[in-house]
């Protein structure tokens, strides 16, 4: 009985693995294996299907460019592993460059990243081989002539997969998912304690792999000496979170400072614990 029990668990668990959602639509880079990160084209994929049955549509555009090809595609889901064989169907017109060469896929997905990762190869040009990186996207793929977006996202996307950052879903799940946390000073001091950089290290990193994020830093202050005395040291102790973050890469302009003094306590004054909390910074995501 419970090896019975242990068979039905497993293959639970291999179709839940194997049912990976693909379907939707996928954009990045396709590079050849003479190019760099920066020389590679781009890519756009629009994918459906059921079961683990793959088809749909790709667009490759030559960077820079107005020249492309559209080409249908299907292939085969297994577990994490994707094939995809291209048919073509349109490109730029009366351009020698257009991309129209028919390729195989063979991409991994790696669901702790959000990317799907692999080769290419071409089965009508010769030493058409090359690496392929794509992330989920909440665009519309387009198979028209006109193009409906620039280029500009590939160089963001370069230096966010350099720096070893997942896909922008996975990021924003992390942004979604991070609790905030008070950083706490000692008396009349506004220097970091040592044991908040792990935590002011992880914020930075979220901020920094998500380019329209900004963050509100707030000083706080315990209720000894006078009031104005008490906002100027709320300003330092912001402006010190400010300035760590800075120092880790954070551009200026996605940082907000605000300084209560002492006007907005979260415990008693009247008691060194309570004191103690109040002598904080605290955060809001903007």
């Amino acid at each position: 009985m419970k090896y019975l029990v242990f068979f039905i668990l497993l293959s639970c668990t291999f179709f839940s693995f194997s049912q990976i959602d693909f379907k939707g639509e996928w954009k990045g880079i396709l590079k050849f294996s003479y190019q760099s990160l920066g020389e590679a084209d781009v890519v756009f994929f629009t994918l459906s299907g059921s079961a683990d049955k793959v088809e749909g549509k790709s667009r490759i555009e030559i960077l820079n460019t107005e020249d492309f090809a559209v080409k249908t595609v299907e292939g085969k889901l297994k577990n994490n592993h994707i094939t995809l064989s291209e048919e073509y169907l349109k490109s730029s017109t009366h351009s020698r460059v257009a991309p129209k060469c028919k390729l195989v896929y063979e991409m991994v997905y790696d669901d702790s990243t959000g990317y799907f990762k692999g080769n290419f190869r071409s089965t009508d040009c010769r030493n058409k081989i090359g690496e392929i990186i794509l992330f989920r996207v909440d665009e519309e793929f387009n198979d028209e002539e006109k193009f409906t977006a620039t280029h500009y996202w590939k160089q963001r996307f370069i230096r966010d997969y350099n720096k070893g950052y997942p896909a922008p879903e996975i990021r924003e799940k992390e942004r979604e998912n991070f609790e905030f946390e008070p950083i706490y000073f000692d008396h009349d001091k506004s220097e970091i304690r040592p044991e908040h950089y792990d935590y002011l290290n992880r914020m930075a990193r979220i901020l920094d792999g998500i380019y329209d994020l900004r963050v509100e830093v707030i000083g706080h202050t315990d209720a000894v000496g006078t009031d104005e005395y008490n906002v100027g040291l709320s300003k330092r102790r912001a402006k010190a979170i400010k300035d760590y973050f800075k120092s880790q890469g954070i551009e200026p302009d996605k940082l907000e400072i605000d300084f209560k003094g002492e006007r907005e306590p979260v415990d008693s004054n009247n008691t060194p614990d309570g004191k103690q909390r109040n002598r904080r910074v605290d955060f809001k995501f903007i």
